[in-house]
């Protein structure tokens, strides 16, 4: 995927409190998750790589852009949503911090179903992975009124935008599983 079509965002602004601590500072092999996160994104062609944080969350300083979720308490919608409105590209690779297993050849497979107006989601047997996905910039308005009506589930979003042929749907491969584990316990973490 060229860099100038793809701008990515690393969803930084849940509240961890099963983990005890905020995810995005968690170091993996020295590196803090949130850098990790990026540095995916960015392997990937990701340009700009953007933070979405909740409002009032401590910003990480990163230098590349942070951005505020588009509403409180909407989980994760609120930094999708946030996402696709600054985006300077027309697709927008997202990415949950708490998904360390998550690589750039990742986003590449997703990056080869897209096309104009259409991103890209895996889907398993417990539906779609929509914290690992390309959205297109089309996807804005109708992420904007589901915030506004309350409907906070992505995986109702994403039934909607498959059904509108905004989203390619790739089945799930073996590996897949373990690739998508997240991390919301100091267990799942390792400490």
């Amino acid at each position: 995927m060229r860099p100038a079509r793809l701008a990515g965002v690393v969803l930084v602004g849940g509240h961890s409190t099963r983990m005890g601590r905020d995810k995005g500072r968690i170091p993996v092999a020295g590196v803090e998750l949130w850098r990790r996160q990026l540095g995916v994104l960015m392997r990937a062609g990701a340009r700009p790589a953007l933070l979405s944080l909740r409002p009032r969350q401590r910003s990480f300083g990163w230098r590349g852009g942070e951005i505020r979720d588009a509403a409180a308490d909407a989980g994760p919608l609120g930094g999708v949503a946030a996402a696709l409105a600054a985006a300077p590209a027309p697709l927008v690779a997202v990415l949950a911090v708490d998904l360390p297993h998550i690589d750039a050849a990742w986003f590449r497979r997703l990056g080869r179903r897209c096309r104009p107006g259409c991103g890209a989601v895996v889907r398993g047997p417990l539906g779609y992975e929509p914290l690992a996905a390309i959205y297109p910039r089309e996807a804005a308005a109708l992420c904007v009124a589901r915030l506004r009506a309350g409907r906070l589930s992505l995986q109702s979003l994403l039934s909607a935008l498959v059904r509108q042929g905004r989203m390619a749907v790739l089945p799930m491969r073996m590996g897949d599983g373990a690739r998508l584990a997240n991390w919301n316990t100091r267990e799942d973490a390792g400490y």
